[in-house]
């Protein structure tokens, strides 16, 4: 007997059931003859593998309240964030984190990777909070931790031991900011020999200047290449990218295709934060998402900031940022809507190196159930995802129901 049963759900655009037993799918076929004590009636409904958040910072969620927004020529997000950070304990933390996951989670994440900062404000209270709310976690959510230097490692002489400790706690990904540093290509070389030394993989905030002398991406697809890391970095923002020429532009892609680095796109804070000088053209700085991806680059996109000083309006829903990267990227056509929800679960998944993630047999059961029988339409509505499984167990379940007063005859 199986666990569960999704029954007649839209697999890759065809009815099918869903057999889950002992946390993995044992069967995907028409017309499954099997019973299960659970059974789903998804009848027409678009089935995915659960949302993947692959580039967020729950630890500062939830503080845009602590601080002024961002004015012309005031303080950066950057700023006013490390100026919070020096209040931040553990339990405050943990708090804020736990309302972001579960959030993420009623909204189709399955599994997470959280950006956690290390630094002289905050030290490893962070890291410490995380792992606790990791371990509060196990069973709904997949967290997966970086060791993240957000205020840069030369500006004192603490951090670089911080980041250390952080990845001898058990931390598997270590993250670095270039642009935090004045010496970029010396902060790349220090977190490429560090990831090294410790065999774990690197996740850098890249290139998200409006200036092309401050590109940093080809360097680090370059170094990628040269130490035999194919597979194993990952940049995000890469908002320079949308400043190149053509050419310039094309060789720096074909370069992260060469490299196999992954790369993830933040709408939503983009949007927000860019673009605030007083130039006659504003750039709005969301990266190239059309062109990596038609080039061969495993791009995704992710939520980033949850109301705090970079994004006040952020909200871990994937579903929402799909609908934000067709706007903004012009991706809006009915081909486009089909695979932009790839950039929410498969390849966000193999950023994060999961293995056993996926529709086929033998896969972990993590599921979202949309309200929607096709991607363009859970894009453009919105819809409710219905049910969330986590390893073929219901962790969330949501309705939505409305009703039409006063619709008459002619209206």
């Amino acid at each position: 007997m199986d666990d569960v049963i999704v029954h007649g759900g839209l697999v890759a655009g065809q009815p099918q059931d869903i057999a889950i037993q002992d946390g993995r799918i044992r069967a995907i076929a028409p017309g499954l003859a099997s019973t299960a004590p659970t059974r789903l009636d998804a009848t027409g409904k678009l089935v995915l593998p659960g949302f993947v958040e692959s580039h967020i910072h729950p630890d500062k969620a939830f503080v845009a309240d602590r601080a002024p927004g961002l004015r012309a020529g005031g303080p950066t997000p950057q700023v006013l964030l490390a100026e919070l950070k020096k209040a931040f304990t553990v339990d405050d933390i943990a708090h804020r984190a736990r309302r972001a996951l579960r959030e993420a989670v009623r909204h189709g994440c399955t599994t997470m990777r959280a950006h956690v900062e290390i630094d002289p404000y905050v030290g490893l209270r962070g890291v410490e909070a995380l792992q606790r709310v990791q371990s509060d976690c196990a069973g709904v959510l997949d967290l997966q931790l970086v060791a993240f230097a957000q205020e840069g490692i030369f500006h004192e002489d603490v951090t670089q031991g911080l980041l250390r400790e952080a990845l001898q706690m058990g931390l598997p990904v270590l993250g670095g900011c270039p642009y935090m540093d004045a010496e970029q290509h010396r902060h790349i070389d220090w977190f490429f020999d560090t990831a090294e030394a410790y065999n774990v993989r690197l996740d850098f905030h890249a290139d998200s200047s409006d200036d092309p002398a401050m590109l940093t991406c080809t360097y680090i697809a370059e170094q990628t290449i040269a130490r035999g890391l194919q597979g194993r970095v990952t940049l995000g923002h890469l908002c320079t990218l949308d400043m190149l020429e053509a050419a310039p532009r094309a060789h720096a892609i074909d370069l992260l295709q060469r490299a196999g680095i992954h790369a993830i796109s933040l709408p939503a804070t983009e949007l927000h934060v860019k673009g605030r000088s007083d130039a006659p053209r504003t750039w709005r700085g969301v990266t190239r998402i059309n062109e990596l991806r038609e080039a061969g680059v495993n791009v995704s996109l992710s939520t980033n900031n949850i109301v705090n000083t970079f994004t006040p309006y952020g909200h871990p829903d994937l579903l929402r940022q799909a609908l934000v990267a067709a706007m903004v990227a012009h991706l809006g056509n009915l081909e486009q809507m089909a695979w932009l929800l790839d950039l929410v679960t498969v390849n966000p998944a193999r950023a994060l190196g999961l293995t056993d993630y996926g529709l086929q047999p033998g896969c972990q059961a993590d599921l979202v159930v949309l309200d929607a029988g096709s991607p363009a339409q859970a894009i453009t509505e919105q819809v409710e995802k219905l049910w969330v499984l986590k390893a073929g167990r219901v962790v969330a379940r949501n309705t939505r129901t409305s009703e039409v007063l006063g619709w008459g005859e002619g209206f």
